[in-house]
Order: C-alpha cells, then structure tokens, then sequence
C-alpha cells in the first residue's frame, strides 16, 4: 500500500500549522516543509474545501486551522484528499470484482482495513503532533519519518 504524496504532505502541513499553534504565511509554512509555495497552495486546497483549514490572503495572509487541533480527526484530513483507506476496489464496493462474494481472501483485505480506518478515526491531529515531537535524546518520533 502506498500513501499519495500530497495525503502525506497535507498532513504534515496541519501537523506543521498545529505545533504553531497560529497562523502563518505562506512563504514561512513552504520553507518550514521544504515545499514550494505554489504546491503548498495545492495542499491547502482541499484542506480548506474540508473545513479543516483557512486561508487568507493578503500581504498579511497566510494559513491557520479552522479548528482546535484536539478536535480534528486523521480520518477527516485523509477524507479531505479523497482518501477512504479501502485496500482493495471489492472493499469500498462488492459489486466492483465477481468474485467478491465467494472470495476466500477478502474478509482479510477488509479487516485489515477496518483496522486503518479504526486508527485514523480515532486519532486526533493533537495526538499525532505529540506523537512526532522530539523526545528527550532529541531524535525524532516516528510520525517524523511515516510523514
């Protein structure tokens, strides 16, 4: 499975727009992701059109969360980029593969699954923030390097 690279730089966007804590310009967001500004935009897009993220413009503009980081779930920024975590087409729709209902794997495929989408419902921005902060022998914690 691999996760599309603007899921996994929309995250680190939020992520990066959480641990501020404020708004930030667009110029300062890109270089503190290593992104341009143009595909920063890119980013924002659904992110916004999701409610999670505002963006205002101006020569004071910038971006800031909609809502306390505490409140936002993985599964709502990973719905945001069109995202469902289904690992196979026969899991979001039976009716997509013939063989679905006699398939002696697919009950594994859909657990599987469920497990994902379980963790990222329940998972809030906030706990993954924590989760990636340094720790106390200043390396990184693992959503540093999945991110």
């Amino acid at each position: 499975m691999k996760i599309p690279t603007m899921l996994r730089y929309g995250v680190r966007m939020v992520m990066t727009l959480a641990q501020k804590g404020e708004m930030m310009n667009t110029e300062e967001l890109a270089k503190e992701m290593g992104v341009s500004a143009l595909y920063l935009r890119q980013l924002a897009s659904p992110l916004e059109r999701a409610g999670i993220l505002q963006g205002i413009r101006g020569a004071k503009g910038g971006y800031l969360l909609t809502t306390n980081p505490r409140e936002i779930t993985l599964s709502e920024i990973t719905q945001a980029f069109d995202e469902d975590f289904s690992l196979l087409d026969c899991i979001r729709d039976s009716d997509s593969c013939p063989k679905s209902s006699d398939c002696k794997s697919r009950h594994l495929w859909e657990e599987i699954s469920n497990e994902l989408k379980n963790i990222l419902q329940n998972m809030t921005l906030q706990e993954l923030v924590e989760k990636g902060e340094y720790n106390d022998t200043g390396a990184t914690a693992w959503a540093e390097y999945i991110i």
